[in-house]
């Protein structure tokens, strides 16, 4: 048996997306990672990370925690407008290296980033967590195995009410469209990868993106403030394969919708029914329906053994689920997706949607 990668997370605030996801799942126990450092700004902090989830090493400094030589990779889980001087870092320090997404705020900025780290010939993941959900995985064997025939339409919307509530001080600065971290990026972008995950890559794109939601008003202190950062993003396109795809995700709903994917092929069809975004592992369940079948019935969909017995629940799912593959990729010594040339092509495609928007034209990818 391989040895397990060894782990260090900067941005490992008991608080936040490292303490709610990455760090229950590491200390549940997930196969081939051990979690052997955490890093923070303040040694308080890290101290507080150490001691709820077991970790040996706590660091303020992060060059000492990427000096230190019992660190094989590194996860980035901080704010979007400090990844790349991070992963720079980390790159620079010779560490395999997990950034969450989206990996920068361009897509030239994605680019230089996977170019060092390829220049440096680390390994990389990026936090694209949903292809590896249960459901997903299990859509996407169901129509290998020709549940629905020929793929020939599939549609996805998913709504939420993030944009017209109260914002926590906190998460203010993403109002601005120009720090890239919104709706369209990180909501939209993670669905999109995992509905392409289960239907495979899109050829072309027709799309509209909008901010609805034109002020944001800051939680406590009933400050508003102008919002540029898109809210509602609609994409029409069509897949490689033939099939045709609508897309709609947005934060500017009421008391929010969930998530809805309908896949249609030639001998059958495939529903999933999410009570929010899949990818963080918000319920779900999956529907089907057969040629000459009256009705949707639902499927049983199996979920990892040692998901059930490490007990781990909402975000930590996914997230670890992908630590798991990235770390056998590591024993199988082969490639890995998501890595950061996945997250280079993602943001491409993100970038294509903005601009069909802007110019009113379908865009090839």
């Amino acid at each position: 048996m391989a040895d397990p990668i060894r782990l260090g997370i900067i941005g490992a605030n008991v608080n936040g997306w490292a303490g709610r996801a990455h760090m229950p799942a590491l200390a549940a126990g997930v196969p081939g990672v051990e979690l052997v450092a955490v890093c923070t700004t303040r040694q308080e902090s890290a101290d507080e990370a150490a001691k709820k989830f077991g970790v040996g090493l706590a660091f303020s400094d992060r060059a000492k925690m990427l000096a230190h030589p019992d660190i094989d990779v590194v996860a980035v889980v901080v704010k979007l407008p400090a990844h790349r001087e991070l992963a720079m870092d980390v790159i620079a320090a010779g560490k395999h290296v997990y950034t969450e997404w989206p990996l920068g705020t361009t897509t030239a900025q994605a680019q230089e980033i996977a170019d060092a780290a390829a220049a440096k010939g680390v390994r990389t993941c990026v936090g694209l967590q949903a292809r590896h959900s249960a459901e997903y995985r299990h859509l996407r064997g169901l129509i290998d195995d020709g549940y629905v025939g020929d793929v020939l339409s599939c549609s996805m919307m998913q709504v939420g009410g993030g944009a017209m509530g109260e914002r926590p001080p906190g998460r203010v600065w993403q109002r601005d469209a120009a720090v890239a971290a919104n709706t369209l990026s990180i909501g939209f972008g993670h669905a999109i990868d995992g509905l392409t995950s289960v239907v495979g890559p899109i050829e072309s794109v027709a799309g509209v993106v909008g901010t609805q939601v034109k002020e944001w008003t800051e939680a406590g202190t009933g400050k508003r403030y102008p919002v540029t950062a898109p809210d509602d993003i609609l994409l029409s396109g069509r897949l490689r394969s033939g099939a045709s795809v609508s897309v709609h995700v947005a934060s500017a709903g009421g008391v929010g919708t969930g998530c809805r994917i309908d896949i249609h092929g030639t001998e059958g069809t495939l529903v999933l029914e999410a009570t929010g975004s899949p990818h963080s592992s918000s319920p779900a369940r999956i529907l089907g329906a057969r040629r000459g079948d009256k009705e949707l019935a639902e499927i049983e969909v199996p979920q990892d053994d040692w998901i059930t017995a490490a007990g781990l629940k909402g975000g930590s799912i996914n997230i670890g689920k992908l630590w798991k593959s990235f770390a056998e990729s590591f024993a199988a010594g082969d490639g890995f997706a998501p890595s950061f040339e996945s997250a280079v092509e993602h943001h491409k495609l993100i970038d294509a949607v903005r601009t069909a928007s802007e110019t009113g034209q379908t865009q090839k990818l």
